[in-house]
């Protein structure tokens, strides 16, 4: 089985969750000077573009000033985290909407599929994605690429040719939407317990060919999530 290959990009987002911590550590408050991008590379250890990146974002979004001469500042967030200012502005109401109504049509009937289908190999890759996405929360990351391919390999293992066409040609929207999640939810205490052991509950679910118990496990994982993204306070759902 082949998976599809997974860019590494989009670091920019990982150097703003790193800048609103080191905010929160340093206590650094609305109109005080931030490190320069220099500095920010170099005590984050990344390149200066990713930095650059990052930065030209946060002052799009309003959350950096760059002053000629004097440096970059904080704004005024009114009460906003950083990460939530910037979801904010990702992707339409609408589009959120119909990603997260997508995710339910396709993986809940995927997972059950899954259960039936899956191979070992199956079973193993998805078990590796599980192991990667704690790996990269025990480092520090939000963990985008694995989260993407736990799911992208729930997908393949139904071993419906369909749902991969389909799914790979909304790939990019999918990953935006959990880009999102993953933004939103970096502040939210225990939440990323709360994904590790649901996706364990998936995989339980595939494992012991139960396509019920798989379905349903997955149902709730989309469920809660969504209900984590619209109790956000700047996030409301729209009318149908």
């Amino acid at each position: 089985m082949g998976l599809k290959p997974i860019k590494k990009r989009r670091l920019f987002e990982e150097i703003i969750v790193a800048i609103e911590e080191y905010i929160e550590e340093e206590n650094i408050s609305s109109g005080e000077r931030l490190p320069s991008e220099n500095e920010l590379a170099s005590l984050f250890q990344v390149s200066k573009t990713a930095v650059r990146e990052a930065m030209s974002v946060l002052q799009a979004n309003g959350i950096i000033e760059k002053r000629s001469g004097a440096g970059i500042f904080l704004t005024d967030l009114h009460g906003d985290t950083i990460a939530g200012r910037v979801t904010n502005n990702l992707l339409s109401q609408k589009d959120y909407r119909e990603i997260l109504e997508f995710r339910r049509g396709l993986e809940v009937e995927a997972a059950a599929l899954a259960a039936v289908n899956a191979t070992e190999e199956d079973l193993s890759a998805i078990r590796e994605a599980q192991r990667k996405l704690l790996e990269a929360q025990t480092s520090g990351r939000l963990g985008l690429e694995e989260d993407f391919l736990f799911h992208y390999s729930i997908i393949l293992a139904s071993h419906n040719s369909i749902y991969k066409e389909v799914f790979d040609n909304v790939a990019d929207k999918f990953e935006e939407g959990i880009r999102i999640s993953k933004l939103q939810s970096s502040k939210v205490p225990g939440r990323f317990v709360e994904v590790y052991e649901e996706h364990n509950d998936i995989l339980e679910g595939v494992k012991s060919r139960d396509p019920k118990k798989a379905a349903d496990a997955m149902r709730n994982h989309l469920i809660k999530n969504e209900k984590k993204i619209w109790s956000n306070r700047k996030v409301k759902k729209e009318p149908l």
